[in-house]
């Protein structure tokens, strides 16, 4: 089968949009070739990690890359795709298209996901690279791409760092909108007693039930289904929760999270761009959050606030 690459040159706000516009075409999932990719510290701990190319990252910006598979109905799904970036008053730019073969797309896939190193101990590894055998290293092996959090973008990395700093063997985790899976499993690799992932697209689901085999965690439940559904029928109450979404859907589900959440454990959220900051802290004040942490990358930012009692 024959695969059209589509490569869409935008800005780190309309990172998301883009993506979203790709995968409801047809697209399984995106690459994401970011220009702060080259510009970030590492510490190249275990060798293999930061090995980059520059000629494969934009000097400003993003490049979000999908995959369409030739079909009768590829013109309608390319059509698609032209009519919502001209919805995005993003006709400045145009969309680059060319045809791979079954084994060119295999390789644009693994060639852009090399193992990323999170902390000095949490590590993103793709499925086809062999596991390490350093136990002091707590490896996340992902078959990325199918469904958001390849732990690529800024905000699943701050995402994952708030969670090996809050978790232990005593959490009980529920992972809001968990796409890929990626945070819930951290969690659950990083000792979590046990670890909720519900998420309402079907296709996230799925592909987060099959990453969690792939990392063997055996103490992971994933569901599609609605925050308050899903954490009533728990059998014990979450001790963290974490939402890596976008600032308008954390804030309409903050009552949701205060009814579900006790006071004073920690809700992770993340998915903000740095001028809604202050429109997510505002509404954590009002629904009478502690702030706890607010941390920052490359504009975007994760919240560490506590619902405190009436």
């Amino acid at each position: 089968m024959n695969w059209l690459e589509l490569s869409f040159h935008t800005s780190h706000e309309s990172y998301d949009l883009v993506s979203n516009i790709f995968i409801e075409a047809g697209s399984k999932g995106v690459l994401v070739e970011d220009s702060h990719t080259l510009t970030e510290a590492h510490e190249d701990q275990f060798g293999e990690i930061y090995r980059l190319n520059p000629d494969d990252y934009p000097k400003e910006g993003v490049v979000i890359k999908g995959y369409l598979a030739v079909t009768p109905d590829i013109e309608h799904q390319l059509e698609y795709v032209r009519t919502q970036l001209l919805n995005l008053n993003e006709s400045q730019q145009l969309l680059q298209i060319r045809q791979l073969d079954e084994e060119d797309w295999a390789n644009s896939w693994k060639k852009h996901y090399q193992p990323i190193e999170i902390t000095e101990r949490l590590v993103i590894k793709p499925s086809w690279l062999e596991p390490t055998t350093d136990p002091n290293v707590v490896e996340i092996m992902l078959d990325p791409g199918m469904a958001f959090g390849s732990g690529t973008h800024e905000t699943t990395q701050l995402c994952l760092e708030l969670i090996e700093e809050y978790v232990d063997q005593n959490q009980v985790v529920v992972d809001v909108g968990t796409g890929s899976g990626i945070l819930a499993i951290a969690a659950s690799k990083l000792g979590a007693k046990s670890v909720y992932a519900v998420d309402l697209d079907a296709m996230a689901v799925i592909r987060a039930k099959e990453n969690v085999a792939l990392n063997h965690c055996q103490n992971i439940c994933v569901e599609k289904n609605n925050l308050i559904d899903g954490v009533n029928a728990l059998d014990e109450k979450p001790t963290l929760m974490v939402a890596n979404i976008l600032a308008p859907i954390i804030i309409g589900m903050l009552a949701d999270v205060k009814k579900v959440l006790p006071s004073n454990r920690p809700f992770i959220c993340s998915g903000i761009v740095e001028h809604e900051k202050e429109l997510v802290v505002e509404a954590l004040n009002h629904h009478q959050f502690k702030i706890c942490q607010i941390k920052e990358k490359n504009g975007w930012i994760a919240i560490v606030a506590m619902p405190q009692s009436a």
